[in-house]
């Protein structure tokens, strides 16, 4: 199981400094969240990121208007190896431009969860754990038998975002955030253990490149074997 930091775009003024403490920290394999940018902006992004020497995407995050060809660009020029997107019934979801890549894919629990039918194309199930989680505390029906589904369709990638009981998010009221506060706020994650991808475990964080180093750090002790 490898732990990857990631660039997300959520809050686009903190990107700059995260690419910069790339280089400052010796990383040269993240993940990557370009969700909020759309085709001209990544664009712009994939040659910043260009620039530095060996870098590694080996999990990108897909937005719904990616199309084969930056699929394909993805894998030879950062050698990614997963992807995840919105499922179908979500209002932002991805709708491949053909089948070529789809066992690379992976569909995420997000405003909706995935679907048995659709699975059966994709490579399998991206577990949103902090989504997962918070679904859980608000004893959300939605989520019965989700468990079940992701054995069902195993993971090669997953989100990692922070969970804090009392303090709501502004776009549902759950607890389920995208900053972590303390490295506490992942403690939930230990719950899931037995549902971790083997391989990419993505942190989709906003928080800057060295407090995620320290994140990692934690997390590889409380979810060591």
């Amino acid at each position: 199981m490898t732990l990857l930091p990631s660039l997300t775009s959520t809050r686009k003024e903190r990107m700059g400094a995260f690419i910069d403490d790339l280089a400052r920290f010796g990383v040269t394999q993240i993940a990557l969240f370009p969700t909020t940018l759309p085709t001209p902006e990544r664009t712009k992004l994939y040659a910043e990121l260009e620039r530095i020497e060996g870098l590694r995407l080996p999990h990108v995050h897909l937005r719904s208007d990616c199309d084969d060809a930056e699929i394909g660009y993805l894998i030879h020029r950062f050698g990614t190896e997963v992807f995840n997107v919105h499922p179908a019934a979500s209002g932002t979801a991805y709708v491949p431009e053909s089948s070529r890549w789809l066992k690379r894919i992976y569909l995420e629990n997000s405003d909706v969860l995935p679907e048995a039918d659709q699975l059966g194309d994709y490579a399998g199930v991206c577990p949103d754990f902090s989504h997962w989680e918070a679904a859980r505390l608000a004893d959300d029906p939605v989520y019965k038998g989700f468990g079940a589904l992701v054995h069902r369709f195993p993971p090669g990638c997953c989100h990692i975002s922070a969970i804090r009981t009392s303090d709501p998010n502004p776009w549902n009221g759950r607890s389920d955030h995208h900053h972590f506060t303390s490295v506490a706020d992942l403690d939930y994650l230990v719950r899931y253990r037995a549902f971790l991808p083997p391989q990419w475990v993505s942190l989709e964080l906003e928080n800057p490149l060295e407090e995620q180093l320290a994140a990692i750090t934690y997390l590889s002790a409380i979810l060591a074997p």
